[in-house]
């Protein structure tokens, strides 16, 4: 007994496991080895060179589908000429119609001035009207008619629903003016002037010889 007692006192003196100086060695910590080394895993993949990336194959990437304004960005509408007209509709409306009525006034200035040609030229043939012939008017029976003055040179007016003729008198400042609805019905009236003074007279009512005594 004293030979196993002396055995451990031994031990103890030599640093065994019952010595002064013994330290249980510590147990670590299973939660905080894992964080460690998870640790030390990510830190050895920071260092690692970052390996290049396949190059994108471009037959393989979907094409990209537009999105109504209201469902997205970026998305543009390709404007049409439908899309134009329907802006413009109305500006459109007012062309067309100042072209239109443009169109009617050119045809109608066309018309009337070949129409003046054509009077032009078929007056041209005609005598002028004599002051004789004015004051046999004077002196008829019947009154005067469109066909009394119709061999006569004369210009030509329509306006407000009336045909008015105007003759000059052969060497004078007088004018024959006969006017009415048309060339079928009675004349309205019948008038010389004296282009001089606007004065008138009412051929077949009046006393030509006192008018044309106070016009000389």
């Amino acid at each position: 007994m004293s030979d196993h007692n002396d055995d451990r006192k031994e031990q103890n003196d030599e640093g065994g496991l019952f010595s002064d100086g013994y330290e249980a060695p510590k147990k670590e910590n299973p939660y905080l080895k894992k964080n460690r080394e998870k640790a030390r895993a990510e830190e050895r993949a920071a260092k690692a060179p970052t390996p290049p990336k396949p190059p994108r194959d471009r037959r393989k990437t979907p094409a990209a589908v537009p999105r109504p304004e209201e469902e997205g960005r970026g998305y543009t509408h390709k404007r049409t000429f439908s899309d134009w007209i329907f802006e413009h509709v109305k500006l459109i409306a007012t062309v067309a119609t100042i072209l239109v009525v443009l169109s009617l006034v050119l045809i109608t200035d066309v018309v009337g001035v070949v129409e003046d040609i054509i009077l032009q030229s078929q007056q041209a043939d005609r005598e002028e009207l004599p002051l004789s012939y004015v004051k046999g008017l004077t002196e008829k029976s019947t009154p005067i008619t469109w066909t009394d003055l119709e061999k006569y040179r004369r210009d030509e007016s329509e306006a407000d629903g009336s045909l008015t003729w105007m003759l000059a008198v052969k060497g004078t400042a007088y004018e024959v003016w006969i006017s009415g609805v048309s060339t079928s019905r009675a004349p309205t009236y019948v008038y010389l002037y004296d282009m001089k003074t606007g004065d008138r007279m009412s051929l077949g009512a009046d006393d030509l010889d006192a008018f044309i005594a106070s016009h000389p």
